[in-house]
């Protein structure tokens, strides 16, 4: 099947199912508008409003799936005027969306929006059925607008703060996905922060104390991460001054036209004993082959179910890098195959896109493991000491340290972004240093 055709088919899919989520939407909205206001005026600005965001709206984000297979999406100003708000505008839909269904559950549960007295079915009796939001319209315009106007009319005066409330309510409901992605997001999503580790190993041989490893993840070079952006970030690395650089896969997002940028920026990179990466799902969706081709030869070796033994002070150092493994008949790791080629008396230290290999590293020896692809959920609070990430609810190893039997796990929430350019989880950069002496050991402090 030609790439044309592939991508006419997901192209299809995609109109079908994103048109489907904003009828949905539209439809919740419509509802909304035509109980809340009793002005025709008011309903009629709302419409247009409406009109207009969708317009818009399908002008910027359909037209983006186009612009990842070309340079285009490189531009400053396409990323500006046409990526950047058209990836917005999905997320804005997409959470509006999760909102219309909840509302949708509500109303059949519950019958909020259904006569809920004697006097509001005495006067939904005298009128047409409201079939249509033309005669609903007409129905709500006819009752009163103020108390003393309802108890005349003998309608249940709740029914006007009723409305009331739900006007507010749905104005929250409207606005705040318009917040949550143009504000919080846009403040957030380049916002790097570097986290500082230091990992107690109580084996640890002497010529590997101090040892830095500088660790990033889901860089996701595509159309939300252009080579400048790349290129910045590596300098941030850079700036850490590491001993070993490594990088836990998705280095690109979904097209072969990707990699050019990342083949390109790699070489910006430097450590005293190299730079490491292991596969994640998207360099397969994009062309594992594709990808390992690009960067064979460079300065990051890219590590497929494979090993690299180095001496550093003397001492022996194995890096295991496994493939991704996804679910079946997506899981291409072989842990066996990169141990078997791993020095057995080395420190082990096993990059892997995906964290749960932790379980299966453990109990061969492996001392830390570095992983990423949870993106820490991409949307997570911290407030007043709490937190909530909702990421936490679905995954063991979500994000950030875990320790078992002393061996350490590293999950890199990634500085790239997958789906919609809606971030509220910072992206990290993490250093992690070694030690065998436990009073200099540390979690995470955080730099901007």
């Amino acid at each position: 099947m030609s790439n044309l055709l592939l991508f006419s088919i997901f192209y299809l899919m995609m109109i079908t199912v994103f048109g489907s989520m904003q009828y949905v939407v539209y439809k919740a909205y419509t509802k909304w508008y035509n109980y809340s206001f009793p002005s025709e005026t008011m309903r009629s600005r709302c419409r247009k409003i409406a009109y207009a965001v969708l317009v818009i709206g399908n002008l910027l984000f359909y037209p983006r799936f186009i612009i990842s297979y070309t340079d285009l999406h490189n531009s400053y100003f396409i990323q500006q005027t046409v990526i950047y708000p058209g990836g917005l505008y999905f997320a804005f839909i997409s959470i509006l969306f999760g909102g219309s269904v909840l509302f949708y559950l509500y109303r059949f549960i519950s019958g909020y929006f259904g006569p809920t007295s004697k006097a509001a079915n005495s006067v939904s009796s005298s009128a047409p059925t409201a079939t249509d939001d033309t005669t609903r319209s007409q129905l709500i315009t006819s009752e009163p607008t103020n108390t003393a106007d309802a108890t005349t009319a003998n309608i249940n005066p709740d029914s006007l703060s009723r409305r009331k409330f739900i006007k507010m309510a749905g104005t929250a409901a409207f606005t705040a996905p318009l917040l949550l992605t143009t504000g919080l997001s846009v403040k957030t999503h380049r916002d790097y922060i570097i986290s500082k580790n230091t990992f107690y190993f109580p084996d640890l041989p002497s010529g590997l104390e101090g040892l830095k490893i500088t660790h990033i993840s889901d860089i996701h070079s595509g159309i939300f991460m252009t080579k400048g952006q790349i290129q910045d970030i590596f300098k941030i690395v850079n700036s850490t001054h590491p001993n070993l650089i490594a990088i836990t896969g998705d280095l690109v997002d979904t097209h072969v036209s990707e990699i050019p940028n990342i083949r390109d920026s790699v070489s910006m990179l430097k450590s005293d004993y190299g730079v490491f990466g292991c596969p994640g799902n998207h360099d397969h969706y994009a062309s594992i082959n594709g990808l390992m081709d690009a960067l064979k030869g460079g300065n990051l070796r890219m590590l497929q179910n494979d090993a690299f033994n180095l001496s550093i002070n003397g001492e022996a150092f194995s890096i295991l890098g496994i493939d991704d493994a996804g679910e079946t008949g997506r899981d291409f790791s072989d842990l066996n195959l990169a141990l078997g080629k791993a020095n057995p008396d080395a420190f082990r230290l096993l990059l892997s896109h995906r964290p749960h290999l932790f379980d299966e590293a453990r109990p061969n020896n492996i001392h830390l493991t570095l992983a990423g692809h949870t993106h820490g959920g991409q949307i997570g609070f911290e407030f007043a000491g709490a937190e909530f990430y909702p990421i936490d609810w679905f995954h063991p190893y979500s994000r950030g340290h875990y320790m078992k039997d002393h061996k350490h796990l590293y999950v890199n929430v990634g500085v790239g972004l997958v789906g919609a350019p809606i971030r509220l989880v910072r992206p990290e950069i993490t250093e992690i240093t070694l030690t065998s002496n436990p009073s200099k050991a540390m979690q995470k402090i955080t730099s901007a």
